[in-house]
């Protein structure tokens, strides 16, 4: 059996910058607008529906986006409507995690704020989880808003 030793330092490429302003295919676009209005109004399944149409053709990017809006729209949905915290906490902490890499004013949207107030809300249902409330107020789901 080979062992092998690597001295010195391992050098890792740095990951390219996302660009914020990259174009989106205009169907892509209608979609995440209409799944935007759905969202900002409660209806997360529908958002979840409009979202998921442009998420199956989008790639790169884009794509990470859409899965990430897509999974904290179901967990506000398993949340609120659901009210299953466990389902909420993995959804809403996997969308959170696509969303990371995305720079603020990513596909026009005001990305930072939102990631954090759904890290709030995730706070919220984690406690929930370990029994110290019973359920998060619906008014903790942050609107989508444009950058």
């Amino acid at each position: 059996m080979w062992s092998v030793s690597v001295t010195g330092p391992v050098r890792r490429a740095r990951p390219k910058p996302i660009d914020p302003a990259v174009p989106l295919r205009p169907e892509t676009a209608r979609a995440l607008e209409r799944g935007r209005i759905l969202y900002n109004a409660g209806r997360y399944f529908e958002a979840h529906e409009a979202w998921e149409a442009a998420w199956i053709v989008e790639d790169g990017e884009p794509r990470l986006l859409l899965q990430g809006l897509i999974q904290v729209a179901a967990g506000y949905l398993k949340a609120v409507a659901h009210r299953r915290p466990g389902g909420a906490a993995r959804l809403l902490a996997a969308g959170l995690g696509k969303l990371a890499p995305l720079p603020d004013g990513f596909a026009g949207l005001s990305l930072a704020s939102f990631r954090d107030r759904v890290g709030r809300s995730l706070a919220e249902v984690r406690r929930w989880i370990a029994g110290d409330r019973t359920g998060i107020d619906p008014s903790l789901a942050p609107p989508l808003e444009r950058a």
